[in-house]
């Protein structure tokens, strides 16, 4: 076999013996950023959370944006796009598509935010195409108009839950060096952490309450709308708080990467139930799945609630178990101090047991 017919002939071969790639897509990947160093993946558990919750939030923005079109522009509640099944199955398949891609580019590039951000841009403006064919088609022009805002909501809700939630981490040679003794760190201190996530909590209480006057207010057997004819500021200033306390949840969890363990559990407990909370909320406008929408949000908000309380709670446990130890020390200081001064036939001390608690004296058995 003649020297010009081996396999890679004519290939420039890399200092390692591997084949070179070609120059043209050596650029193409630096420009996209796709540097073949990846970074850290995100656990298993929170990506399946983030994608859950993408999915839960955004199948309830999309259905309240239906009820809402529907209820204001009576022309579009025969619009074939505006079926649960239409909407819903489109829906899941493009947040599995988006999780799936971003649990591939964080093992393709070390800067995986800034490639899922322009690559949710360029899908989301090549989605928009197929709603301005139906517009050209013939269809309803506010209908077109809210199957655009949809996919714009899903794009929101499913980049910033799968960026936010499950984030990537720097490449392991980068986390080693940021791991040592000379490295800064940002920590909120747990005082801090407590007031925001009690902050977070009453908010939870305020809606739980609003929830409350809700049901005694506005009546139960009432029609699909967004505002019901009865009760109507106090429905809406529930809806308010529901959102501000949606803001307030994404806050959290993005504060909860510089706080502790307890704190970042509580985080996504709080923005889990919250999500969760949403969807309830939106199928409570609905006649047929209203009581089902009112128990969702009210084990919903159980569970923000104690998500937002768990570093308090924590505070205080800690706060009891040093009474404890400070209780038990005083004690045997007490006991060791009283037995260097009995005198002949006096009964020591030290016979006295510390309870559990630390409280006071406790039984001796046996």
């Amino acid at each position: 076999m003649d020297a010009a017919d081996a396999p890679g002939a004519g290939r420039d071969p890399s200092a390692d013996g591997q084949e070179r790639e070609p120059a043209w897509l050596e650029r193409v990947r630096r420009m996209a950023r796709l540097d073949l160093r990846p970074g850290t993946p995100p656990s298993n558990v929170r990506f399946v959370l983030a994608t859950a919750a993408a999915l839960a939030l955004s199948l309830g923005l999309n259905a309240l944006a239906v009820n809402v079109a529907t209820t204001e522009y009576p022309t579009t509640r025969h619009f074939s796009h505006f079926r649960f099944d239409d909407y819903g199955t489109l829906t899941i398949v493009g947040v599995l598509f988006a999780a799936a891609g971003w649990a591939a580019i964080v093992r393709l590039s070390s800067a995986a935010r800034w490639v899922f951000f322009r690559l949710a841009i360029v899908i989301s403006l090549l989605l928009w195409l197929p709603d301005l064919w139906i517009l050209v088609e013939g269809e309803t022009s506010k209908g077109v108009a809210t199957l655009a805002v949809m996919h714009l909501l899903v794009a929101l809700v499913t980049y910033n839950l799968l960026v936010h939630l499950a984030p990537a981490g720097p490449p392991p040679a980068q986390a080693d060096a940021d791991s040592g003794a000379d490295a800064p760190s940002l920590r909120l201190s747990e005082r801090a952490v407590r007031r925001i996530w009690t902050t977070a909590g009453l908010l939870v209480a305020l809606e739980i309450a609003l929830g409350v006057v809700v049901i005694v207010a506005v009546p139960f057997r009432r029609h699909d709308a967004l505002l019901p004819p009865r009760g109507t500021w106090i429905y809406a200033a529930h809806g308010v708080v529901g959102i501000a306390l949606g803001v307030c949840a994404v806050g959290v969890l993005v504060l909860s990467t510089v706080a502790g363990r307890i704190g970042r559990i509580g985080a996504v407990m709080g923005a889990a139930g919250v999500g969760v909370g949403l969807v309830g909320g939106v199928f409570s406008t609905f006649q047929t799945t209203r009581l089902l929408g009112m128990g969702v949000m009210l084990v919903a908000a159980i569970v923000a609630g104690v998500g937002y309380m768990a570093p308090t709670l924590e505070a205080v446990g800690k706060a009891e178990a040093a009474r404890a130890e400070a209780a038990r020390a005083d004690l045997a200081a007490r006991g060791a101090a009283g037995a260097g001064t009995v005198g002949p036939g006096s009964e020591p001390v030290t016979d006295e047991v510390v309870s559990s608690n630390g409280h006071g004296p406790g039984s001796r058995t046996g």
